[in-house]
């Protein structure tokens, strides 16, 4: 006899990788796959969003293509293969870089934006335990 519930049992394990999210109802199965993200529902909502998303690699493109056609192609490399030896340097895991040196090797340190003075998210403060933020890292918590 069937009272129109759903089964107890949770989805099946393929159900995520088939791109399948909905319930038995055909709303959102917050349980068995998370909260639902609005923002990737969400359309473009101004046409130079698109445009201010890519204006940085952009303007790092077209800047390594004019070096290269003013000095050749050892200059861009040169730049490149700076910043990629800039990003391997690491620090601990409580300890925010400010990307000092990759704004220096593009010439970005002499200029202010506006996460200069409001504070861009990522490099907010946060009061952590450093010898619990190690070990979880390493693993032993």
């Amino acid at each position: 006899m069937s009272f129109g519930l759903p089964p107890l049992k949770g989805p099946f394990e393929g159900q995520k990788e088939l791109g399948i999210v909905t319930g038995h109802f055909g709303v959102h199965d917050s349980f068995g796959f998370g909260i639902k993200k609005v923002k990737e529902s969400v359309e473009i909502n101004h046409p130079l969003e698109v445009s201010e998303k890519n204006y940085a690699l952009k303007e790092e493109k077209l800047s390594l293509a004019m070096l290269r056609n003013n000095q050749g192609l050892h200059a861009p490399m040169k730049i490149m293969a700076e910043l990629h030896a800039t990003r391997q340097v690491g620090r601990l895991p409580f300890l925010e870089s400010s990307n000092l040196s990759a704004d220096t090797i593009r010439n970005n340190d002499d200029l202010l934006d506006f996460t200069d003075f409001l504070n861009h998210p990522d490099t907010e403060e946060r009061m952590v335990i450093p010898h619990v933020v190690m070990e979880r890292k390493l693993g032993v918590l």
